[in-house]
């Protein structure tokens, strides 16, 4: 997929190795460029049968709560298709948000996209 961006300059590129995807963010996750990380999240999963899905958060530079939102619906749709999500990067800003929300313990994360991809077990 190419690098999808918005009107408010943040965008995704997603990227696949494998049997694994990697949707990168870059931006202000907000009200206003949410909807196309949703957009991007619900291509790469109607492709994918048990879907490894990495969202790389290294290059966001704001998160509201709508942002949060679409991560727990990025999580809350891998689940339901019986796959799974590692977030990368997330800021300590992020993390403690993610705590105060009491979802922080339901995302996996790593800290690089290397690491997600490895923590992913062998296909079998």
């Amino acid at each position: 997929m190419s690098d999808i961006p918005n009107n408010s300059g943040f965008h995704v590129r997603a990227d696949t190795r494998g049997r694994c995807t990697t949707l990168h963010a870059a931006g202000a996750l907000d009200y206003g460029s949410s909807p196309l990380l949703k957009e991007q999240t619900d291509a790469v999963l109607e492709a994918m049968d048990h879907p490894r899905l990495v969202i790389d958060l290294t290059e966001v530079t704001f998160c509201d709560s709508t942002g949060y939102g679409v991560l727990m619906y990025a999580l809350t749709h891998v689940r339901r298709l019986a796959g799974t999500l590692i977030l990368v990067g997330t800021s300590a800003v992020m993390r403690q948000r993610l705590n105060r929300l009491g979802v922080g313990e339901l995302f996996d994360t790593r800290s690089t996209v290397e690491e997600a991809i490895n923590a992913f077990p062998a296909p079998g």
